[in-house]
């Protein structure tokens, strides 16, 4: 059994791999029927076994093998490569799905897999990413239909975005809104040095832009209420006491297309992303030179290709979603 694909680059698991299937093909075809287990009437051979573990692990494990390849030679063609900057944020979201960085470790020992030969396999799902949008691209005229079917979800109701504070004291909001009468002051300034909350202390309070039920009703209700360009009293709130300066409003609408065409094309793109990969992988599959010596081997990897079978071989928790590549 051979791959028509150069092995020397690949990583620690996958020559193992290699040499696994290596040593099971043998074995299975040369057994002579060795009695493993008895069951009453019934025997469990060598042989039995080891035909056992070429379809369940052997197969899948191939399959990852020349998937591996596929993607390898097709990236270097079309110069895609990922960064290792970018790898570092893959192995953290990996990490992140899971728990911690070590529980993924300590899962990665459970698959006998080290952080090398998981960030190879992560490298390779990236440049799977890559090489499947490329085939895909979304049109201006795509993400335009999009947008015009789903303008609802580009909409919001009226809109305040100010810099507030919040004191677990009254008598330390007190001192700073006496501080700030002078016309000198400087809102964020001060939100940076005496502020209390963390979500906005050390952006100068500033909010972003929010709905009126997005923050507690009092702040809702202040901002509101309030021009651009004033600045509230001491008000309470449910954590203390607040301090809030209006910087603008607007009103409630739908966001232009224009506006918002790259926050739709990263939506296209993520919906897209799954069937493409499926269809890229599958063309690569089927257009593939791929030699496999063992009948038995041959035809498990075959109805895998035609299961359509996912490279997936870094999601180590099925169960939970995978996180956007």
């Amino acid at each position: 059994m051979f791959l028509k694909a150069k092995m020397k680059h690949y990583p620690k698991v996958f020559v193992l791999a290699l040499l696994v299937i290596g040593v099971i093909v043998p074995v299975a075809c040369n057994s002579q029927g060795r009695v493993l287990a008895r069951v009453g009437d019934a025997t469990v051979t060598k042989e039995d076994l080891n035909r056992e573990l070429i379809i369940q692990q052997g197969a899948k494990m191939l399959l990852q093998m020349i998937d591996m390849a596929l993607i390898e030679q097709a990236a270097a063609k079309d110069g895609i490569s990922i960064s290792e900057g970018e790898l570092d944020v893959k192995y953290q979201q990996a990490a992140a799905r899971i728990g911690s960085e070590r529980d993924l470790e300590e899962k990665l020992k459970e698959t006998r897999r080290g952080k090398q030969e998981f960030r190879a396999e992560l490298r390779a799902e990236g440049l799977l990413d890559r090489l499947a949008m490329r085939q895909s691209p979304a049109s201006d005229a795509d993400l335009r239909k999009y947008y015009e079917q789903r303008k609802v979800e580009f909409s919001h109701k009226e809109q305040a975005r100010v810099r507030l504070m919040l004191f677990r004291e009254r008598a330390n909001a007190d001192t700073v809104v006496e501080a700030l009468k002078d016309p000198q002051a400087d809102f964020a300034g001060l939100a940076k040095a005496f502020s209390e909350d963390p979500a906005t202390k050390d952006e100068g309070g500033d909010t972003g832009w929010f709905e009126r039920g997005d923050y507690a009703k009092a702040i809702g209700d202040m901002a509101f209420k309030l021009a651009p360009g004033q600045v509230s009293g001491v008000f309470e709130v449910p954590d203390g006491f607040a301090i809030l300066k209006v910087e603008g409003k607007r009103p409630g609408g739908v966001e232009p297309f224009e506006k918002v065409k790259e926050s739709v094309r990263s939506r296209v793109q993520l919906e897209q992303l799954e069937w493409a990969r499926r269809d890229w992988l599958q063309a690569a599959r089927e257009r593939a030179q791929i030699e496999i010596g063992d009948e038995l081997l041959k035809a498990r990897v075959r109805q895998l290709i035609e299961e359509g079978t996912p490279f997936e071989p870094s999601n180590l928790t099925p169960g939970i979603p995978m996180a956007p590549r």
